[in-house]
């Protein structure tokens, strides 16, 4: 009697465990980020020095998504995709390189694609990049071209329920690389010597604190109390009219309902977002 009851006390563990598992919620979330259009009438001062943007618990989802459609431009030949050190493709000409995945093919863009690639998933065991086939904001992406302006992020991913404390913070960057400064001398040296007169000389190119950034870099991080919330912290990069690089930042706290499609607005970037739910 002993070990039926110790039986019936296991199996109803173990289906309310089952029950708790099917019952996490699962959501999906679509965005796109975009440009706004320079105005003469724009008297904000974005010169204000902003801490970089932080948060515990990180994921980088767009990284793999940016690498595989490098890989497949190197595949195909695009010799801008060339993995190899300069070197070896000055003193090796021909196309049979390899394009290996583990290869850092971001370092090679100038510019991102909008679509960060990703195979289609059907599932709630881990969060995922949606493929562009699963993405539904197509004629908002028009709608947005249509009135001039320029898309640099259209993605989305799949998510569990987490409260503030669990969810992690997505990585997002996206659009045209900045890159750091290159010493004048070394400018100088190019210029009167051409690249032979690099050969015997030290230069320090790059400092560690002076690295290549992205147009748009930041964290978005969605959670569940009783509402959906959304975290977000951005930093879109531009040019000036001197050609010095500006920095903006746009950080916003929202409330959401699944199924809004909501906007968050800052006069050089523009954000447009929905979530859904997912299998519920």
């Amino acid at each position: 009697m002993k070990h039926l009851i110790t039986n019936v006390t296991l199996a109803l563990c173990l289906s309310a465990f089952s029950i708790d598992a099917q019952a996490e919620r699962w959501f999906e979330v679509e965005m796109i980020a975009f440009e706004q259009q320079p105005t003469d009438s724009l008297r904000e001062d974005f010169s204000l020095v902003h801490p970089p943007i932080e948060g515990k618990k990180q994921l980088d989802l767009l990284t793999g998504g940016f690498n595989a459609q490098g890989q497949q431009r190197c595949l195909e030949g695009d010799s801008d995709f060339d993995p190899r050190p300069f070197i070896e493709k000055m003193s090796n000409t021909d196309h049979s390189w390899g394009c290996d995945a583990n290869n850092d093919y971001i370092a090679l863009y100038d510019t991102l694609p909008i679509y960060p690639h990703a195979d289609p998933q059907e599932h709630m065991d881990n969060i995922y990049l949606l493929s562009e086939e699963q993405l539904k904001f197509e004629n908002v992406l028009k709608q947005l071209q249509r009135r001039g302006l320029q898309p640099i992020l259209h993605t989305g991913w799949r998510f569990p329920e987490q409260s503030q404390r669990r969810a992690p913070f997505i990585k997002i960057f996206a659009g045209k690389r900045f890159e750091s400064p290159i010493s004048q001398m070394f400018l100088d040296t190019i210029e009167q010597n051409g690249y032979l007169g690099l050969l015997d000389k030290s230069f320090n190119v790059k400092t560690e604190a002076d690295e290549d950034h992205w147009q748009l870099e930041g964290l978005i991080k969605i959670h569940v109390k009783h509402y959906l919330y959304v975290t977000s912290n951005f930093d879109i990069r531009y040019y000036m009219d001197n050609g010095d690089i500006q920095k903006a930042r746009m950080s916003q706290f929202t409330r959401v309902y699944s199924g809004d499609i909501h906007y968050l607005d800052h006069p050089k970037l523009g954000v447009i977002f929905q979530i859904r739910k997912y299998k519920h």
